[in-house]
C-alpha cells in the first residue's frame, strides 16, 4: 500500500510540477519545442544578437505584445527585441553583433528595415515572426539566462506568458566551457 501511494504522489508531483508544456493553458504562441542553448562569445559590455527564434501566432485573435524580459538573468541585460517578417525563402536571423550590419556573407532579411519593436507589436492569427533580441554583458567572465519571457493579451485583455526553451549565453571563455 506505501508504494502505491508512493508512486501516486510521484506521479501527482511530476504531473504538476515537473512537466512543464511550451504552450500554456490558453496560450497561443508556439516559440517552438527544442530545449537548448545558444552561446556566443564576448567581454564585459558587448552586445550581441539573438535571432534564432521564430514566433508563430497560433490563435484565433489579435494579440499583443506587453513585455518581453529575461528569465533569471545573471550578468546579461536585455538591450532590445523586435519582430522581423521572413519571406519564404529567408532563414532565422541567427547570432551576431549588434546592431548587425547588411553583407553577402551575412544578410539581413528584406524587411529588416520594417521591423517592428515587440514590445507593442499585434500579431495576428496565424502570423510568423522572427523574434530578434540583443543581450549586453555585464560579466567580467559569462553572462547567462535561463529563458526569454513574452508576455502578451488577447484582445480581451487576457494576459499570458511564455518563455523561449533556450538558454542563452555571452561569455568571455570558450562556448564549450560553458
Amino acid at each position: 500500500m506505501t508504494r502505491v501511494i508512493s508512486l501516486f504522489s510521484l506521479t501527482f508531483l511530476l504531473f504538476f510540477t515537473g512537466c512543464s508544456d511550451t504552450n500554456a493553458v490558453g496560450s497561443s504562441l508556439n516559440l517552438g519545442e527544442t530545449t537548448g542553448m545558444d552561446c556566443v562569445p564576448g567581454e564585459n559590455g558587448a552586445s550581441r544578437m539573438f535571432g534564432d527564434t521564430f514566433l508563430i501566432h497560433e490563435g484565433d485573435e489579435e494579440i499583443t505584445i506587453t513585455d518581453i524580459s529575461l528569465v533569471n538573468a545573471d550578468g546579461l541585460e536585455l538591450k532590445e527585441s523586435v519582430l522581423v517578417k521572413l519571406n519564404s525563402d529567408e532563414a532565422l536571423l541567427g547570432f551576431g553583433e549588434w546592431p548587425p550590419t547588411d553583407s553577402t556573407d551575412f544578410p539581413l532579411p528584406k524587411n529588416w528595415d520594417n521591423r517592428v519593436e515587440a514590445i507593442g507589436a499585434k500579431v495576428q492569427p496565424n502570423e510568423m515572426r522572427n523574434l530578434v533580441f540583443a543581450l549586453t554583458s555585464t560579466s567580467s567572465e559569462t553572462g547567462s539566462t535561463d529563458a526569454v519571457k513574452i508576455e502578451y493579451k488577447d484582445s480581451t485583455g487576457k494576459t499570458f506568458e511564455q518563455e523561449t526553451l533556450i538558454r542563452y549565453f555571452i561569455t568571455s571563455d570558450e562556448c564549450e566551457d560553458v
